[in-house]
């Protein structure tokens, strides 16, 4: 079979003709989101981690999703962001994750052995209990009064998963799911909490450390990576935006 793919002669074109419906070559991958990074990042990471060319589709206008395609496209559980792969959909952030992963089998991204796997799954609980309460913030006019309650309640878990990285260059040592979460939701945790975010290492390391990973450098080269805003723009702060900033325009909209 080598032998007959590396001839001149030999055949290497579509599998069926161009009037064909679908080509096993043309199967489309489309990930559907508004226009920011928000819940739909970490899956933009793992398409592209996976070697999985995909249509980042985004939603601009409101009614297009909400009266059109959140009622008429079949999704078992309508939400954004969306996965279509061929025929099959699916829908939640979280699953997604874990079906690019397995679909595309990168599962050691999910742990070397049933161990790490448990271990990955604790950790992110943890953390992403953290990092939705941190979010959380991002749309509460009071975040200034509030965000004194959050890291008071979550620094000793912060201090849990600090301890427990350690001085290992990722969460488990070698690159995991768990890495993809924490160094893109680390960016919410510095902008409201930027001293927890120098006292707790684990999270600027494993950010820094994720961000050199060859496919990662690969994908915010690609002209077609999402380098949007964190979230939108009626959020109360931003991640790009200082806080006095934000507050004032807020002020004015009012």
């Amino acid at each position: 079979m080598k032998a007959y793919y590396k001839r001149p002669d030999a055949v290497h074109g579509p599998f069926l003709p161009p009037f064909a419906a679908i080509s096993p070559s043309q199967t489309k991958v489309k990930l559907a989101y508004w226009g920011i990074r928000g819940l739909a990042q970490v899956p933009r990471l793992l398409l592209s981690f996976s070697g999985v060319e995909f249509e980042d589709y985004t939603y601009t206008v409101g009614d297009k999703w909400f009266k059109e395609d959140k009622l008429h496209l079949g999704l078992d559980f309508p939400n954004l962001p969306y996965l279509v792969d061929g025929e099959y959909n699916i829908t939640e952030s979280a699953a997604i994750q874990r079906y690019i992963i397995k679909r595309w089998g990168k599962t050691e991204l999910l742990g070397k052995t049933i161990q790490d796997n448990a271990v990955i799954e604790s950790f992110l609980s943890i953390f992403t209990e953290i990092s939705s309460a941190v979010k959380g913030l991002f749309f509460n006019k009071d975040y200034e009064a509030a965000k004194g309650g959050i890291i008071e309640k979550y620094a000793p878990k912060l201090e849990q998963l600090n301890k427990f990285v350690g001085e290992k260059s990722f969460v488990l040592g070698y690159l995991t799911l768990a890495d993809f979460v924490v160094a893109e939701d680390s960016h919410f945790i510095e902008r409201v909490f930027p001293i927890e975010y120098k006292t707790y290492g684990f999270l600027h390391k494993i950010r820094e450390n994720f961000s050199k990973v060859p496919e990662i450098v690969a994908y915010y080269q690609k002209p077609t990576a999402f380098k949007g805003r964190f979230y939108p723009e009626y959020a109360v702060i931003s991640v790009e935006t200082p806080v006095t900033v934000v507050a004032a325009e807020s002020e004015t909209k009012a």
